[in-house]
C-alpha cells in the first residue's frame, strides 16, 4: 500500500465549490512537470469534512482496489463540540464469522452485517497466494504477485471493515446510544467452531483492527466503547435461561423449552442484558449485506441453506490446515 505524510503547516485544503487540497513537491517533480519555484501540487477533492479545527498531520493513502487516493486529516476540537446522544442508550456487540457483525440496543433495534460474501472473497485471494507460493522455487518465501495479492486482499476486507464501522456508529448514534459494549477479544473463539471459522476469526476479521477503528468511530460521536467479559452469551437461551443443553446448529440456536433464534442476535440481545436489564422487547431486525461499495439493508436474512454450506462443525481440537497463505494473514 502506497502511503505518505504531509507536515501539519506543510498543506492546506479549501472545501467549497471546488474542494482542493495544495501540497508541496519536490524540485526534481517541478523541473520534471514544468512547476514554478513557488508553485504546489493542487488536487481536486470530494467529500464533505465532519469536523473543522486545528489540523493535524495529513495522511495520504492510495486505494488500488478504487484507483484513488484517500487523504485522512486528524482536527483537534473542543469538548464542547462533540456530538453527543440526547439520551443514555446502550448497546452491545456480537462479533462473528458468518456474520461479522450482531448488535442489539435498549432501544429494540437490532443490526446484522452479512459477512459470507466477503469471506468467500478473502478465501478465493487465500487459495490464489498460496497457489502461487507453491510454485517458489530456491527457497523464496514471496514474489511481487503474492505480494499484491496480499495488499488487495487486506484493502479489500479494511475497506469492508471501516464502511461497517462507519454504517453501525451512524445508526446507533441516531438510536441515542452512548455505551458500546464489545466483548473481550480472548473469548472470541467458541468451543464448538471448526477450523475454517477459526480461519475467519483469526485471518479474516482481524479483531484488534476493528475494535481500534471502532473505537476511533465512536469517538467522533461521543459513544463510550467499553470491553465486557462475553462468556455463555452466546449459549444461553433468552426464555429460560439455560445454558448447558442448548445447542446452535449454524446460524441458529435451539433450547429444549422451545426457544429457537438468531444465534448470533440472540448473543449480542444476552450480552447486552448482562450490562443493562432495561432493554425493550426486539424490534424486526435489520439484515445488511454488502454491495461492494456500501452496507444496504437486505429483505431478509440468510437461508438455512446459505449457513450451513461448507461448514463442518467440529470440537476445539481441530486446527487450521496448513495452508501457508494463512499465516501472514495475521498480520494485515
Amino acid at each position: 500500500m502506497l502511503r505518505t505524510y504531509v507536515r501539519n503547516d506543510q498543506y492546506t485544503i479549501e472545501i467549497g465549490e471546488r474542494s482542493r487540497l495544495e501540497v508541496p513537491i519536490g524540485s526534481d517533480l517541478k523541473d520534471e512537470y514544468g512547476f514554478g519555484h513557488r508553485d504546489r501540487l493542487r488536487l481536486e477533492v470530494t467529500g464533505d469534512p465532519k469536523w473543522s479545527g486545528e489540523q493535524g498531520r495529513l495522511e495520504l493513502v492510495y486505494d488500488e482496489l478504487a484507483d484513488t487516493f484517500r487523504a485522512f486529516q486528524p482536527i483537534t476540537i473542543d469538548d464542547s463540540r462533540l456530538d453527543s446522544p440526547l439520551t443514555s442508550e446502550e448497546a452491545a456487540l456480537d462479533v462473528g464469522a458468518n456474520n461479522l457483525v450482531a448488535c442489539t440496543t435498549t432501544t429494540g433495534s437490532q443490526y446484522l452485517y452479512d459477512g459470507r460474501d466477503e469471506f468467500e472473497r478473502f478465501r478465493e485471494t487465500t487459495e490464489e497466494i498460496a497457489y502461487y507460493q507453491s510454485l517458489l522455487e530456491n527457497q523464496r518465501k514471496t514474489s511481487n504477485r503474492i505480494d499484491r495479492l496480499y495488499r488487495k486482499r487486506t484493502n479489500r476486507r479494511d475497506h469492508v471493515q471501516d464502511a461497517l464501522v462507519r454504517d453501525l456508529v451512524e445508526r446507533l448514534h441516531e438510536d441515542d446510544v452512548s455505551i458500546l459494549y464489545v466483548g473481550d477479544i480472548t473469548g472470541v473463539l467458541s468451543t464448538h467452531w471448526s477450523a475454517r471459522v477459526n480461519e475467519k476469526t483469526h485471518n479474516f476479521w482481524a479483531y484488534r483492527r476493528f475494535i481500534n477503528r471502532l473505537e476511533c468511530v465512536c469517538e467522533e460521536y461521543g459513544i463510550s466503547v467499553k470491553e465486557e467479559s462475553e462468556a455463555w452469551t452466546s449459549q444461553t437461551c433468552p426464555e429460560c435461561g439455560e445454558r448447558e443443553e442448548t445447542v446452535r446448529l449454524a446460524d441458529t440456536l435451539t433450547c429444549p423449552c422451545g426457544f429457537e433464534g438468531h444465534a448470533d442476535l440472540t448473543a449480542s440481545e444476552s450480552f447486552l442484558r448482562q450490562q443493562n436489564n432495561e432493554v425493550r422487547s426486539m424490534a424486526r431486525p435489520v439484515y445488511l449485506k454488502w454491495n461492494n461499495h456500501e452496507w444496504q439493508d437486505h429483505h431478509s436474512p440468510p437461508s438455512v441453506v446459505e449457513t450451513m454450506a461448507n461448514e463442518a462443525y467440529t470440537n476445539q481440537s481441530t486446527t487450521p490446515s496448513g495452508n501457508i497463505a494463512l499465516g501472514k494473514a495475521r498480520n494485515d
